[in-house]
C-alpha cells in the first residue's frame, strides 16, 4: 500500500450523506468505526442528531461503493449515497425528522406490545394457570417487541463491543428459554413463572424507557424547524420598477425586497428606502422594537412594524444570521456527546466475565463428574441470576422518578441525560429579558421639565398611545388605567416610523418618541433628564407639548417573582451565576447589581453568546443556560444543559433539554437539587447491581459446593434477580419525596 502525500489533493474527495437505521448514540459510533477502518477514510464524523455523515476519502484507495457497503455491512442503509452534492440543512432536517418518526411509530408500537401481553404473562404466572399460556404471552414480548433490542446487542457481540443492549438481549433470552424449559425439566429450571416474568418485564421497563427518549429527541428536533420556519417562504421583490412575488431561494444578494407593515423580514440586508421599528426580541432578546433608518442592517425573521420600507438583499435563507443560527443549533443537537452511563461503560467487561464464568461452570463441574441436571441448573441459574434487570433499571428507573417529581414542580425534561449532566454543572448562565425580568415594560416614573400637571400629561400621552400597538404604549395605558385617569380624545394621529407617534389633544400637539429621534427638540433639560434615567437602568422616553418637551418618561422592565431568592439559593448550592443578554448596557448592570451578580454582559449577539459559553469551557466550567428567545436558542444548545423559560419562543423551548412551563425563576434551584439527588440515587443503584452480581454469581456457579453442597438453584436466582431489582425500585421511588428548596419556599413578588 503506497503512502500518500497529504498535500495532494487530486484523488482526494469530501461527502456527506444521510444513513438511515440509526436509533442511539451509539449506533453513530459504530458507523464511525466501521468508517475509520475503511483504507483511505479520513476523519470521518457520524452526526446522530442529523443521521448524516461526513468523511475525507481517497478515490486511489477506496470507493464510493466501498463505503456503502461497510455501512451496510454495519447493519445501516445507506437510502441517498451522492454523497458529492452538498445538501441543504432543509434537507438534512427533513431526513431526520423522517427517520426519528419511524423509529417513534416503532418504538410505541413495541412498547405497547410488551405492556400489553408483559401484564398478561405476570397475571397468567400469578394465577396459576397452565405455564403453556404464559409461554405463549411472553414470546411475542421478546421476539417482537423486543426484537430491535435483541437485534442490537447481538449486533454489538459481532462488533465486539457489547453494550447495554447485549446484557438485556442475554438476559431475556436466557429467562425466556429457562421459561420454556421449566415444564418439560421442572427438576433443573424450577418454576416457569419466575423467569417469564423476568423475560418480559426487563424487556418492558428497556422499551418504555426508549419511548420516552425517543419522544424527547422528536421534540428536540423540532427547535431547528422552527428556526428555518422563523423565515418567510416568499419575498416581494422590485424588478426595473415592477414589484414580483418570488420564491425565497430566487432572490439574489443585491435585489430590493419590499416589506410591508407587520410582515417579518425575509433576507438579510440594509435599509435602502423608509424608515421604521424593528421587532427583534426573537434575535436580540430586546422587548422594545429599535429604530431602523436607511443604512442600518436588518435580519431576516425580524418583524417589521409601522413603515413600509425596501432592504437590499445581502443574505438569503441559510446565509442569514437565522439561517446560520439554525445551521449551528442543529450541529450542537447532533455533535453533544451524551452522558456515558456507568452500566454502559462496564458492559464491555461485564458481559465477557459472564460468559466466561457460564463456559467455565460447564467445563469444571463436567469434569469433576457432576450429573448432567446438575452441570445444567448451575449454567442456567449463571445466566439467570446475570440477568441485568438491577443493572437496565438503575438509571432509567430514577430517572423516570425524577422526571416525574420534577413535572410536578412544572418542569419538563426533553432529555433524561440532561438530569446527570445538571447535577455536575457549576456555572449557571442567564439570560435578562424574559428570564429574570418581565419582558414587560412599565412606566416607573416621569420627570417633568416646565409646568405641565403630571396626571394631565399621562392623559394625554395616554390618549395618543391609545392607538398605537408598540409595548411602551401599552405600558402608558396601564399607568393611566391605574391612576383611574379619563382619556380625551385624540385627532390626527401620526405615526411617523422611526420617530415616534403624534396627535391633536385637547387642543395642544403631543408627540412622544425617543431621546434620539426628538433630538432636535432637546435642550440641557431633557439631555440630563434622559442620562438620569438610563444611570438607573430605565428606559427613556421624551414626551412633546407644541413641539416643546415637557417630561422624560422612564420605562422599566421589573424583575420576575422570586428572581432574587432563586439566585440567593443558586449562590447557596456553590454555584457561579452570571448574565449574558443581548440588552442594552444600562438595565444589565441595574438588575445586576440588584441580584448580586458580578458577572454580566451586555449587548451579546447570539453568536457572541456561544463564544462566551465556549470561552467557559475552554475554562473548564460546566455551564447550565437559561433563557427565552431565539437568540438564546444556540447558546441553549451549546451549554452542558439548556433550560427555557416557560413563556420563551418555541423555538427557545425545543432548543432547551429542559423547559420550565411556568415563568417562576425559583425552580432553578430545586431542579439542580434534583438533579443531584437523581445522581446520587443512580449511583447507589449502580453500586447495589454490581455488588449483587459480584456475589451472586460465584455462588450460582457452585462455589460452595465442595464445602457445603450448596448453590443458588435457577428458581432462586430468579427471585435474587427480582429482589434486586426491586430494591433498585424503591431506592428510586425517594426522589418522589425531593421537596421545593428554600428559593421556592421563600420567593416573594419582588419590586424594582
Amino acid at each position: 500500500m503506497r503512502s500518500v502525500n497529504p498535500t495532494d489533493t487530486d484523488s482526494k474527495k469530501t461527502m456527506h450523506f444521510p444513513v438511515a437505521g440509526m436509533t442511539c448514540q451509539a449506533c453513530a459510533h459504530t458507523v464511525e468505526r466501521a468508517l475509520t477502518a475503511i483504507p483511505g477514510v479520513t476523519r470521518p464524523e457520524v452526526n446522530f442528531g442529523s443521521r448524516t455523515a461526513s468523511l475525507h476519502y481517497d478515490t486511489e484507495r477506496t470507493s464510493k461503493r466501498e463505503i456503502r457497503l461497510a455501512i451496510e455491512s454495519a447493519g445501516y442503509r445507506v437510502p441517498e449515497f451522492d454523497g458529492e452534492q452538498p445538501r441543504t440543512l432543509a434537507e438534512d432536517v427533513a431526513f431526520a425528522e423522517e427517520e426519528e418518526a419511524r423509529e417513534l411509530a416503532r418504538l410505541t408500537r413495541d412498547a405497547l406490545l410488551a405492556a400489553t401481553l408483559g401484564a398478561g404473562t405476570i397475571a397468567a404466572t400469578l394465577v396459576g394457570t397452565n405455564p403453556w399460556i404464559a409461554a405463549l404471552l411472553a414470546t411475542p414480548v421478546v421476539w417482537v417487541a423486543g426484537a430491535g433490542v435483541l437485534t442490537s446487542g447481538l449486533r454489538a457481540f459481532a462488533n465486539r463491543s457489547p453494550d447495554m443492549n447485549s446484557l438485556v438481549a442475554l438476559g431475556a433470552l436466557a429467562a425466556w428459554v429457562s421459561g420454556l424449559a421449566a415444564p418439560l425439566w421442572p427438576e433443573v429450571f424450577g418454576l416457569s413463572g419466575h423467569h417469564l416474568r423476568a423475560a418480559v418485564m426487563i424487556l418492558g421497563f428497556v422499551l418504555f424507557g426508549r419511548w420516552l427518549e425517543g419522544r424527547a429527541r422528536t421534540r428536540a428536533g423540532r427547535a431547528v424547524r422552527a428556526l428555518l420556519d422563523l423565515t418567510p417562504q416568499r419575498a416581494r421583490v422590485l424588478s426595473r420598477g415592477e414589484e414580483r412575488d418570488v420564491p425565497l431561494e430566487d432572490v439574489r444578494p443585491g435585489q430590493l425586497v419590499l416589506v410591508r407593515p407587520g410582515e417579518r423580514v425575509p433576507v438579510d440586508g440594509i435599509l435602502f428606502d423608509g424608515q421604521t421599528s424593528v421587532d427583534e426580541s426573537m434575535l436580540t432578546g430586546e422587548s422594545i422594537p429599535v429604530e431602523r433608518s436607511p443604512g442600518d442592517a436588518v435580519h431576516a425573521g425580524t418583524i417589521n412594524g409601522m413603515g413600509s420600507v425596501s432592504i437590499q438583499a445581502k443574505a438569503v435563507g441559510e446565509a442569514s444570521l437565522v439561517g446560520r443560527i439554525a445551521a449551528l443549533v442543529h450541529a450542537a443537537q447532533g455533535s453533544r456527546a451524551p452522558v456515558q452511563r456507568l452500566a454502559d461503560r462496564v458492559s464491555a467487561v461485564f458481559v465477557p466475565i459472564v460468559l466466561t464464568l457460564a463456559v467455565a461452570t460447564v467445563v469444571v463441574w463436567t469434569l469433576a463428574g457432576a450429573a448432567s441436571a446438575d452441570v445444567l441448573s448451575r449454567l442456567v441459574a449463571v445466566l439467570v441470576v446475570a440477568c441485568p434487570c438491577a443493572l437496565g433499571l438503575a438509571t432509567p428507573t430514577a430517572v423516570m422518578v425524577a422526571v416525574s417529581r420534577a413535572a410536578r414542580a412544572g418542569v419538563l425534561f426533553r432529555e433524561a441525560g440532561a438530569l446527570e449532566r445538571l447535577a455536575l454543572v457549576d456555572t449557571i448562565v442567564l439570560d435578562k429579558t424574559g428570564t429574570l425580568s418581565e419582558g414587560r415594560p412599565e412606566l416607573v416614573s416621569i420627570d417633568l421639565l416646565g409646568n405641565t400637571d403630571e396626571l394631565e400629561l399621562l392623559s394625554w400621552a395616554a390618549a395618543v398611545e391609545r392607538h398605537s400597538e408598540q409595548p411602551l404604549a401599552r405600558a402608558v395605558l396601564d399607568a393611566a388605567k391605574a391612576r383611574g385617569l379619563t382619556l380625551p380624545a385624540a385627532s390626527d394621529f401620526e405615526a411617523v416610523a422611526g420617530v415616534g407617534v403624534a396627535a391633536n389633544v385637547a387642543g395642544k400637539h403631543i408627540r412622544i418618541g425617543s431621546p434620539r429621534s426628538l433630538a432636535s427638540a432637546a435642550d440641557a433639560r431633557v439631555t440630563a433628564a434622559v442620562a438620569a434615567v438610563s444611570e438607573r437602568g430605565q428606559t427613556p422616553v421624551v414626551v412633546s407639548v407644541d413641539e416643546r418637551p415637557a417630561a422624560v418618561f422612564a420605562f422599566h422592565d421589573p424583575l420576575r417573582r422570586g428572581s432574587r431568592a432563586s439566585i440567593e439559593a443558586l449562590h447557596e448550592l456553590g454555584l457561579s451565576i452570571a448574565i449574558f443578554s443581548g440588552d442594552h448596557d444600562g438595565p444589565v448592570r441595574a438588575v445586576a447589581l440588584e441580584l448580586g451578580i458580578d458577572d454580566a454582559r451586555s449587548a451579546l449577539s447570539p453568536t457572541e453568546k456561544a463564544t462566551a459559553l465556549r470561552a467557559l469551557a475552554a475554562d473548564g466550567r460546566r455551564v447550565a443556560m437559561v433563557g427565552d428567545g431565539v437568540n438564546d436558542a444556540l447558546a441553549l444548545a451549546l451549554a452542558d444543559v439548556g433550560i427555557a423559560m416557560g413563556s420563551g419562543t418555541d423555538v427557545a423551548l425545543e432548543a432547551a433539554d429542559i423547559a420550565l412551563l411556568e415563568n417562576e425563576p425559583e425552580r432553578l434551584p430545586f431542579l439542580v437539587e434534583l438533579a443531584r439527588r437523581t445522581r446520587s440515587t443512580i449511583r447507589t443503584n449502580l453500586t447495589w447491581a454490581f455488588a449483587y452480581n459480584a456475589l451472586a454469581l460465584p455462588l450460582a456457579a457452585g462455589v460452595l459446593v465442595p464445602w457445603n453442597d450448596w448453590s443458588i438453584p435457577p428458581q432462586w436466582a430468579a427471585a435474587a434477580m427480582a429482589g434486586s431489582s426491586l430494591f433498585v425500585v424503591l431506592n428510586s421511588l425517594r426522589l418522589a419525596r425531593v421537596g421545593p428548596t428554600k428559593a421556592r419556599a421563600t420567593a416573594g413578588p419582588q419590586t424594582p
